[in-house]
């Protein structure tokens, strides 16, 4: 539903796994028959925008469609949506609240309300400024370009009914998301395990053996290197730092080359995340310097979350491993809706459909070559 521009969750709407799961046949095939088969879990922890209702009394009058979805990496939730209906070895997990509820990609905090006072008394501290909100940003009150989303609540009572607005809505969405995607992670692992005890070695071909040999946790974003003015218009650059390639970003908390930095192990091995570089430059057809590792990002709380819950699991047979795809929202978007969504408006401008396909079959093509050559292709093979 729709109001002033804005969408919204209707009050009350309890988020299960028909609305947060996708997959190749799904209401034609039941999860657990798929499960065994796949070897890269992707998952979405705010490729989403509406607010649900509980939120309204909360949300800034002056916020537009166009803030509220560009607060948002919205523009990976087609295409990681169709990328799962078109490969039957991926598996989708999407978060169905924005991170104005809580984001899901950063650490649950312990004091939800003094968290949000804190990031509060840290903008008005600085008026029209732009103070670090590193580690209160669970949910966040202004966007990237330091935009309003949230009104600062006028009294004590109101403190406590945005509280419970956030906790209430939460249970519904983001907490069943979390719960969802750890359990869905584990039941991959368990049933991938069954089938490498029945699976003949010598009667499969390489892309079928490293496919069930290997399972990668994919958590996706984008980010634009513009950010929003107020009247709407995406142009303001982002200092030459924060600035991503002109395709993607992957992080396995590694470094530029994606091996462990000083006593940090890597969260995916280095040999097969360059791989996985390698083969986007090459689905894509794109120069080597438009993919990149681990700049601007090394990889956010739900890849530090899985790298080590993964080294427990694996076996000598399993190799399990998780990193982060930054897509630059620009190579997302396409040229037409980069151009309209530079000048002011308040309406978002989403990519095309004919774009959607296309970047989802690259996707597909391009792990389709990690499956069949495995770490050769780290090799430029």
């Amino acid at each position: 539903m729709s109001d002033g521009g804005l969408d919204w969750i209707p009050r009350g709407t309890r988020f299960g796994i028909d609305e947060m799961v996708f997959f190749c046949g799904k209401g034609e095939r039941l999860l657990d028959d798929v499960l065994s088969g796949i070897d890269l879990v992707i998952t979405g922890p705010h490729a989403t925008a509406a607010f649900p209702e509980e939120m309204r009394p909360f949300v800034d009058p002056t916020l537009t469609q166009r803030l509220q979805y560009d607060f948002s990496d919205w523009s990976t939730s087609p295409i990681a949506r169709r990328w799962a209906e078109i490969d039957p070895h991926v598996l989708y997990i999407e978060d169905p609240h924005p991170r104005a509820v809580r984001d899901a990609n950063r650490a649950r905090p312990h004091d939800l309300l003094a968290t949000i006072r804190e990031a509060f008394d840290r903008l008005a501290a600085e008026p029209g400024g732009r103070p670090s909100l590193a580690g209160v940003d669970a949910v966040r009150p202004v966007t990237f370009g330091y935009l309003p989303v949230l009104r600062r609540p006028e009294s004590d009572d109101e403190w406590i009914v945005l509280r419970d607005a956030l906790i209430g809505a939460g249970a519904l969405g983001v907490d069943a998301y979390e719960t969802l995607r750890d359990e869905l992670i584990e039941a991959v692992v368990a049933a991938k395990k069954a089938r490498l005890e029945t699976l003949d070695r010598v009667s499969v071909d390489a892309g079928e053996w490293n496919s069930a040999t290997h399972l990668d946790v994919l958590s996706i974003h984008d980010t634009m290197n513009t950010t929003a003015r107020p009247d709407g218009a995406v142009c303001l650059e982002r200092a030459p730092q924060d600035r991503l390639p002109e395709l993607v970003a992957l992080s396995n908390r590694g470094d530029a080359l994606g091996e462990p930095r000083e006593a940090e192990p890597v969260s995916l091995e280095s040999a097969r995340l360059r791989s996985i570089g390698q083969a986007y430059r090459l689905a894509f057809e794109v120069p080597d310097d438009h993919v990149a590792y681990n700049r601007p990002y090394l990889g956010g709380h739900e890849t530090q979350l899985a790298g080590p819950r993964l080294r427990e699991l694996q076996t000598g047979e399993l190799r399990l491993g998780a990193w982060q795809n930054e897509f630059r929202r620009e190579f997302l978007l396409g040229p037409e809706a980069v151009e309209a969504m530079s000048m002011p408006g308040s309406d978002w401008v989403p990519s095309s459909p004919e774009r959607v396909e296309w970047i989802a079959e690259r996707l597909r093509a391009a792990h389709d070559m990690v499956r069949a050559h495995g770490a050769t292709l780290d090799r430029g093979c």
